[in-house]
C-alpha cells in the first residue's frame, strides 16, 4: 500500500525545475483572470435579486424542468437544481425578479398540479447591498491577512509569496466557478473567505518550518508537506462527502468551491511557495557566505 511518505518522495518537489514550478501556477492564474474577464461571473438571487422557489412532491428531472421553464417564460436566467436521486429531496428554482411568484404558482398549478411551492423573495435593492457588503468583507479579509503575515515574517519575499498564493487560490477558484456556471452567492462568498484561511494556514505552516526551524531545507519541506497534505486531504474528503450527500444548493456550492480551492492550494503551496522559499533560503546562504568571506 502506498503511504503519504512514498507520494512525497516520488513527487520530490525540491528537485524539480524551479522556473517550471513557479511558472506553471503563474500562467494558470493569468489564464484564469482572462477567463473571468471574458466569461464573467453569474450571481445568485440573494445577490442579484429574484425568487428562490422550493418544490416538494415533485419528481421531474431538474434539467428537463429548466429547459421547459426557460422556453415557457422566454428567459435564460432560470436555474433549476434537483437532488441527485429524483424524489429524494426538494427541487430548487432560481428565477429573476422579472417573474413574479404568482406567475410561477399559476404555471405549476396548470402543468404540475399537486406540487407544493414555497418562495423566498429577494428585493434587488437589498440584494445589491448584500453584494456590496460581501465584496467589502473579502477585501478587508485580504488586507487583514496581509498585515498579519507581514508582521509575523517581517520580510517582503516570504510574506508576498504567502499573499500571492492566497490571491491565486481565489482567482483560479473564481475562474472555475465561471467555467462551471456556479453562481456567486452569500454561501459561495463565505466559502471564498474560508479559502483565504485554508490558503494562509498551509502557507504559514510551510514558511514557518523553512524559515524558523533548524535543519536541512529538504527535510523541512518534506516534514511540512506531510503535515500539510494530511490537513488538506482530510478537509477535502469531508467536502467531497458533503457535496455527494447534500441536496441543498447552498451546501453543494460551498462544498464544490472548497474542493476546487483545496486542490488549487496544493499547487500554490507545495509548488509555487516551496520553490520561492527554497530560492530565498539559498540566496540568503550565499549572501551570508560572501559576508563572512569579506570580513576575513
Amino acid at each position: 500500500m502506498i503511504s503519504l511518505d512514498d507520494v512525497i518522495e516520488k513527487v520530490n518537489i525540491t528537485q524539480r525545475d524551479r522556473r517550471m514550478v513557479i511558472g506553471i501556477p503563474i500562467i494558470i492564474l493569468i489564464l484564469s483572470i482572462s477567463v473571468i474577464a471574458l466569461n464573467g461571473l453569474s450571481y445568485g438571487t440573494d445577490l442579484e435579486g429574484g425568487t428562490m422557489v422550493t418544490l416538494t412532491n415533485f419528481t421531474m428531472n431538474g434539467n428537463e424542468l429548466q429547459v421547459e421553464l426557460r422556453d415557457h417564460f422566454g428567459i435564460a436566467d432560470i436555474t433549476v437544481k434537483s437532488p441527485n436521486n429524483i424524489g429524494s429531496g426538494p427541487t430548487y428554482i432560481e428565477v429573476p425578479s422579472s417573474i413574479s411568484p404568482d406567475e410561477i404558482t399559476e404555471y405549476f398549478e396548470e402543468t404540475y398540479p399537486g406540487t407544493d411551492l414555497s418562495f423566498s423573495v429577494f428585493d434587488p435593492t437589498v440584494s445589491k447591498e448584500f453584494k456590496s457588503e460581501a465584496m467589502k468583507a473579502i477585501v478587508l479579509a485580504f488586507i487583514a491577512m496581509s498585515i498579519i503575515v507581514f508582521i509575523v515574517f517581517r520580510n517582503p519575499i516570504p510574506s508576498m509569496t504567502v499573499v500571492f498564493s492566497a490571491i491565486s487560490d481565489i482567482g483560479i477558484t473564481v475562474a472555475l466557478m465561471s467555467v462551471f456556471g456556479i453562481n456567486l452567492t452569500l454561501g459561495t462568498i463565505a466559502a471564498l473567505l474560508m479559502v483565504i484561511g485554508y490558503s494562509v494556514d498551509s502557507n504559514i505552516l510551510l514558511t514557518t518550518r523553512l524559515l524558523k526551524r533548524r535543519g536541512e531545507a529538504v527535510a523541512k519541506v518534506k516534514s511540512a508537506m506531510k503535515t500539510g497534505l494530511t490537513m488538506t486531504l482530510t478537509t477535502l474528503s469531508a467536502m467531497i462527502v458533503l457535496y455527494l450527500v447534500s441536496s441543498h444548493p447552498t451546501l453543494e456550492s460551498i462544498a464544490i468551491v472548497l474542493i476546487f480551492a483545496l486542490i488549487i492550494d496544493l499547487m500554490n503551496t507545495w509548488g509555487l511557495n516551496t520553490a520561492v522559499l527554497l530560492w530565498f533560503i539559498e540566496r540568503q546562504e550565499r549572501t551570508g557566505t560572501r559576508h563572512r568571506r569579506s570580513r576575513r
